[in-house]
């Protein structure tokens, strides 16, 4: 391999790379790193405390953190609360409020069972009231070297995750 291999291998393990950190800010543990890309989408999917139905907050990875692009709900109602900036487009089954770019960076959230907030990102869903009812969930990007993203990777892989 060489030294010039390995010094390849080394910069590859270090380069630094985003990722989607979840964080239990009243407990000690990092609850999921994931790796994401700029454009890419994740959502998060609730109930309602006020009106009921169910809510889904549609985010986009930008520059800048977490970028809101879309909220959909059940119930009317839910999308008048948030007095978005754009026009509700009703539909059946709720509505839809799209073509949002509010730059949010990150998003702290209150996980409770009763809200049942779950967050989807790259196909998997992550319920983040688990064992947690209560605490101040953090979503946010950062950046972190290749090797910590494989590594979080195979202890997944090992727990079956």
């Amino acid at each position: 391999m060489g030294l010039l291999g390995a010094l390849v291998i080394l910069i590859a393990a270090l380069w630094p790379v985003p990722a989607l950190l979840v964080q239990d800010l009243d407990g000690p543990e990092v609850m999921g790193i994931f790796p994401v890309g700029p454009g890419q989408t994740l959502h998060l999917r609730y109930r309602h405390s006020l009106y009921g139905g169910r809510v889904w907050e549609h985010f986009r990875i930008g520059r800048e953190g977490l970028v809101l692009v879309a909220v959909e709900a059940e119930r009317e109602a839910a999308l008048e609360y948030y007095g978005l900036p754009r026009r509700i487009r009703y539909r059946t089954g709720g509505g839809i409020v799209e073509g949002l770019k509010l730059p949010v960076g990150e998003l702290v959230v209150r996980a409770t069972s009763l809200g049942e907030r779950t967050l989807v990102v790259g196909g998997r869903a992550i319920p983040l009231a688990a064992g947690r009812e209560g605490h101040r969930i953090r979503l946010r990007v950062v950046s972190l070297p290749a090797v910590r993203l494989v590594w979080n990777r195979l202890r997944d892989y090992g727990k079956g995750r």
